[in-house]
């Protein structure tokens, strides 16, 4: 019973985020969910009593989903976490249907409840903070350009990332997400331009 209770828990999650990065927090109902994977609005309401509840663990669990992301990636170069970040953030976009978490909440910001305002903003630190270590190490690595600002670039790619991502969903045009991956890569590293960002 637990299994099965855990189960539909992650079921409801996985639906809403779905709904979330495709229509934004305010795109989607209970009703939605409930009508997407045949459940009555009560389950979900007990997995999620109120959908800041919801928000929040949407939230969350991006932010322990990036945590492992950037375990996995730790023994790269910095050029080579460059790559892998913004290949991560390219296949975000489900073939140009979505959005990432952090476009959606800054979409949706000033309608959102405050608990899932504050988790929102612990998220973007969180990528911000990886970003400008990864910047540093490359600098000090001699393999990114020694006149970027890291604070000033970690906030660059993400606004550049994200917004690539909404031109894309816009225009049905994946070449929005690769020519700025490939931009930035340019812009940040040393000597050659890196290709091949993307799958």
């Amino acid at each position: 019973m637990k299994t099965q209770t855990r189960s539909t828990k992650s079921l409801i999650l996985k639906t809403a985020q779905e709904l979330i990065l495709s229509y934004g927090y305010q795109g989607f109902s209970y009703n939605d969910i409930a009508s997407e994977i045949n459940i009555r609005k009560s389950s979900i309401h007990y997995h999620f009593p109120t959908k800041q509840d919801l928000g929040i663990a949407f939230i969350n669990k991006y932010s322990r989903l990036f945590s492992l992301w950037g375990k996995r990636v730790e023994d790269l170069s910095s050029k080579d976490k460059l790559k892998a970040f913004c290949k991560m953030y390219g296949e975000l976009s489900q073939n140009c249907t979505r959005i990432c978490p952090i476009g959606m909440v800054a979409a949706d910001y000033h309608n959102m409840p405050e608990g899932i305002q504050n988790n929102a903003q612990k998220l973007i630190l969180q990528v911000e903070k990886w970003l400008e270590e990864m910047i540093r190490e490359g600098m000090t690595n001699r393999e990114f350009k020694q006149t970027l600002d890291p604070q000033e670039m970690t906030r660059h790619l993400i606004y550049a990332l994200s917004g690539a991502l909404k031109m894309a969903r816009i225009f049905k045009d994946r070449s929005r997400i690769t020519q700025t991956q490939e931009a930035l890569m340019e812009y940040l590293c040393l000597k050659e331009k890196i290709k091949g960002v993307t799958n």
